[in-house]
């Protein structure tokens, strides 16, 4: 990419577009020397058209005319120049069309991460006003091969998806004992009741939305309409977007922060409007509209992952761990471990309770592995437990009830409870007798 800017404003408007889209479009001009170069010329000369597009992409290179920012004349829309970044693909005859079709599809991958753009929204032009263009492509149906081009690539995301949790499949997407519009999935974990367990990211991405402050019980939303907890929304490479709800957040991160597939992000709590204990966990389409979701189960199942399987968690250490693996290979010397240190390790799970323990802890909580139980790595510990200690300390929702899939003596004492709200039950948890069978069967809940 190389920029070519022009100077006069006469073909965009005076406003600043708000970059939720990309529109790919081509030139139509088939003459010999139709290139990049001489539609960027077009462009810096007045362009004779009343049009004006952002990016030009031929076999050999691209070229910007304007900043993404401005609102360029394409589309057939205002609201296409409001909102849309215009990609035009040249289709000179002198050219290698096929080549440009891949050069253009890198743009629009690097655009799309640069500005958080879903796949759903890169359209063609015939989106805005159903002419026919990018008309080649069209013609030989390979739409959807560019739009694949377009997403971002292995290098880019090398582990792919991690497990976020560990536990029991409880709740479906949109279908949660008979409850429409579920906007994700529930994992509930390995015994019923319990709270402080690590939720890790499944993607890449950018956090968008924290929150700490939800206390059992509440019914405002929080991190996103309608959703009640603490937790997190974070953005994907891809534009698409994840949602962690009733988990508390590490005190650490910040709005912004860039976070890895594998990352520890917090531990699940009480919080919000839960009937038991679990990770809610979204897959948005567009993580700016939080009712673009869809299953979370189709990205479980096409990286071959099973729900509430042990996560994978990986090293985030601005210095790698030696051997590649999650845990590194023995150092040839390294300080003694005390016997508090070990204590501590022990009781976090590690068992040879040695320094390649402390490295290992230190490598995923995105500390320098040095194999020291230094400052830094105790200030990590310590906010560690403060984080798994606050979701311990949430009272006022029943551990053995509903979506932590386990069919108890509390679960028994309130199936008597019923409530005229719409079939399904009230802001308190409680479920109507016409869902007790469902119930009952957990596996199907």
């Amino acid at each position: 990419m190389r920029e070519q800017l022009v100077k006069n404003k006469d073909k965009i408007y005076g406003g600043t577009n708000r970059c939720t889209s990309i529109t790919v479009h081509e030139t139509a001009n088939t003459s010999k020397g139709a290139d990049a170069q001489a539609h960027a010329n077009l462009q810096t000369s007045g362009n004779v058209r009343q049009a004006s597009w952002h990016i030009t992409v031929d076999d050999t290179e691209a070229i910007r005319s304007y900043p993404d920012t401005a609102q360029c004349w394409h589309g057939g829309t205002r609201e296409a120049a409001e909102s849309s970044i215009a990609v035009e693909i040249c289709v000179n005859s002198d050219g290698d069309y096929d080549q440009a079709f891949k050069n253009a599809a890198e743009v629009v991958r690097d655009l799309r991460s640069q500005h958080g753009i879903a796949r759903s929204k890169v359209y063609d032009h015939a989106h805005w006003t159903g002419k026919d263009c990018p008309s080649k492509m069209r013609a030989a149906g390979r739409w959807k091969e560019f739009l694949d081009l377009t997403d971002p690539n292995q290098k880019e995301n090398p582990v792919g998806m991690i497990s976020p949790f560990e536990g029991r499949l409880t709740g479906h997407h949109n279908d949660r004992g008979g409850y429409p519009g579920h906007k994700g999935l529930d994992i509930a974990p390995p015994k019923p009741g319990q709270v402080g367990m690590p939720v890790y990211a499944a993607f890449d991405g950018t956090i968008r939305v924290l929150h700490r402050t939800a206390k059992p019980g509440n019914l405002k939303s929080t991190w996103a309409k309608g959703r009640t907890g603490n937790g997190m929304l974070v953005s994907n490479p891809d534009g698409e977007g994840n949602g962690y709800n009733h988990m508390r957040p590490l005190d650490h991160f910040k709005v912004g922060d860039k976070v890895v597939a594998g990352q520890l992000l917090g531990y699940n709590d009480r919080s919000g409007n839960q009937t038991g204990p679990h990770l809610h966990f979204e897959m948005l389409e567009d993580w700016k509209n939080e009712d673009s979701d869809y299953a979370p189960e189709l990205a479980f199942e096409k990286f071959k992952i099973k729900v509430g399987s042990a996560p994978e968690r990986t090293s985030t250490a601005p210095v790698k761990p030696a051997g590649g693996g999650s845990k590194p290979s023995k150092p040839a010397a390294k300080p003694a471990v005390s016997a508090d240190v070990k204590k501590k390790l022990k009781a976090m799970g590690y068992k040879n309770l040695d320094a390649v323990d402390v490295e290992a802890y230190q490598a995923w909580h995105g500390l320098v592995p040095d194999g020291d139980w230094g400052s830094k790595t105790e200030a990590k510990y310590r906010e560690v437990v403060r984080a798994q200690n606050a979701t311990k300390k949430m009272k006022g929702v029943p551990d053995n009830w509903a979506s932590d899939g386990y069919w108890g003596a509390t679960s028994k004492k309130w199936a008597g409870y019923t409530s005229g709200r719409n079939g399904w039950g009230n802001p308190n948890g409680y479920l109507t007798k016409k869902y007790i069978g469902n119930l009952k069967k957990v596996k199907a809940w």
